[in-house]
Order: C-alpha cells, then structure tokens, then sequence
C-alpha cells in the first residue's frame, strides 16, 4: 500500500535534514544550518497540525533544534554586518561561529542526531497517518483562523514573548499551506505570502532583541569602542522597531 501523501512529504523532509547533516560536519554553512532547521520546523509543525496525539515530534528532536539556536542567532548577525565597516567586531563574531560550530556539531552529535532522525523516520512509516483532504485543509484554516484572531486581540505592550509565540503559529500555518499547496491538495500561494509577511514583521522585533544580546555579551568579553558604537545603533534600531510594532497594533491602525 502507498504511503500517504502526508506521510511521503514529512519522509522526505526527514532525508533531506539527514542529507544536510552529513554536509554541517564538514562545512556548516549558514545557509546549511538554515536548511537543515527548516526541514525539523516544516516536519515539526505538520505533527503539530495532524499527528501530534499519535506520531509526536521527538522531544530529543526539539532539543537539536534548542541548540543550533545561537549559531542561527550568529549568522543573522554577521549577514547584518559589513566586514569593511566592522572589521574587528566581524572577526570576532566569525571566531565565536566557528567555535560554537566546532562544539556543537561534534561526530558524536551528527550520529545521535542522524539516528533521531532515522527512528522517527522509521515510527513515520509504520504509523503512516493518513487524513481526507477536506480534514488536512480544514485543520490548516483552523490554524490560521487562530492566528488571525490572536493578532487582532494584541494591544501596544504586547510583551515579545507573546509575538513570538504568535510568530511560531503563523510558521505553523505557513508550512501547512505549504504542504498543502505542493501535494495540490488545496491553492493556497495567497494565504502562504501572508503568512510570510506577518512571520517577518512579528520576528523582526525578535531578531533584533538577539543581536543586542549578543553585542552586548561581546562588549563585556572584548570591550571596544566598534562593539560599544554599534550596540548604541543596534539599540536605537531595536527601540524603533519596537516603536513600529506598538503602532501596528494600536487600536487606530
């Protein structure tokens, strides 16, 4: 019997992360680490969506996800900087990537890792959870429902804990559409845009919250006048981003 059409796209995304973490040990490329947590996000949020009461996401899983956080936090910010306007403070952030690579993704780490994957890949095929259409598309609307509904009950204060987790609902919706716009199951290229506008106006107060802490740690490691000037500015920017989120969700707007 053939697999579910579900089941076949959460079996790929799994060979895909375990294809990019054979590459991480021998490179790590942001990009790779990007993709490679990608891959865990869309499966994630599709058990979130359809199995998690009967084929849940592994808790060891979301740990792997936990850890690679600082170095996706490290990339943002180096991606953010100019090597010729910030030369020193560049330098040392590209040393603390490598670092942190070098900890992290250790021969032990990728093996566990790589079999994480392949037991869940494994428990994915055996269960092959399969669902009607008209289900799988309703629970995505469901979702998004919810996230409509929770963004327009924000007010200015909001506190970014609060916008993170709404966030993280509307990366639930959009992998979901996703999935049901590649398997031709439902048109949803409109709804998947706007997923993606919300996901980067809410995460944009968040990804400027992670840079000032991480400016901040090296100002106390290897304080400078460059880390000193461009936390200010990074600050000042974050403060401004925050100003603009409060107006969005005012009451007037």
């Amino acid at each position: 019997m053939e697999a579910s059409t579900l089941t076949q796209y959460l079996l790929y995304q799994l060979y895909h992360a375990r294809v990019i973490l054979h590459s991480l040990q021998d490179e790590g490329k942001g990009e790779q680490i990007h993709d490679f947590r990608i891959a865990l996000r869309h499966i994630r949020s599709l058990v979130k969506l359809f199995t998690k009461d009967t084929v849940p996401f592994p808790e060891p899983l979301k740990g792997v996800m936990k850890v690679t956080n600082p170095i996706r936090e490290l990339d943002v910010l180096l991606d953010s900087l100019s090597p010729s306007h910030s030369p020193k403070l560049f330098k040392q952030l590209t040393k603390l990537r490598q670092e942190s690579l070098k900890t992290l993704f250790t021969p032990q780490f990728i093996a566990q890792t790589f079999l994480l994957l392949e037991e869940y890949a494994t428990l994915l095929h055996q269960s092959d959870p399969h669902f009607i259409p008209e289900i799988m598309i309703q629970r995505v609307l469901t979702q998004y429902q919810h996230c409509l509904d929770t963004y327009h009950t924000l007010q200015p204060g909001t506190k970014s804990k609060a916008l993170h987790r709404l966030r993280i609902d509307y990366k639930d919706a959009r992998y979901g559409f996703e999935f049901l716009e590649i398997s031709n199951l439902h048109p949803c290229r409109e709804l998947i845009l706007l997923c993606k506008q919300r996901q980067n106006q809410l995460g944009a107060v968040q990804d400027a919250a992670n840079q000032v802490k991480w400016l901040k740690k090296l100002s106390r490691e290897f304080p400078s006048s460059e880390v000193k000037e461009i936390l200010r500015k990074r600050k000042k920017a974050l403060q401004r981003l925050k100003d603009t989120t409060q107006q969005v969700l005012s009451p007037s707007t």
